[in-house]
């Protein structure tokens, strides 16, 4: 967590839940400046809302593919594009 806090960014796997995410941004914000930026990666799968992680404070956010994904699924994902409802207003 130390060494999470010190550099600019983390992407933590396997967080079971955005209360979980949100938990885990809480504990490493307490080892850093206030007000200091930091970026906080969710992978999500195909279609899954984004908006909880973003409200549990993701600045990023990658959609999880198997390793070797439909190109239609993949094309699908692409031509949907980034939802608009993810970010909270401020982040936009």
């Amino acid at each position: 967590m130390r060494r999470a806090a010190k550099w600019d960014g983390l992407f933590p796997t396997r967080v079971p839940s955005p209360a979980d995410y949100a938990e885990l941004l809480s504990e490493i914000r307490a080892g850093r400046a206030v007000g200091e930026p930091f970026d906080m990666v969710v992978g999500l799968e195909p279609g899954e809302d984004p908006k909880p992680w973003a409200e549990a404070g993701a600045t990023w956010m990658l959609t999880n593919f198997t390793y070797t994904p439909a190109l239609a699924q993949v094309r699908e994902v692409i031509e949907a594009g980034p939802p608009a409802s993810a970010y909270p207003s401020d982040r936009a």
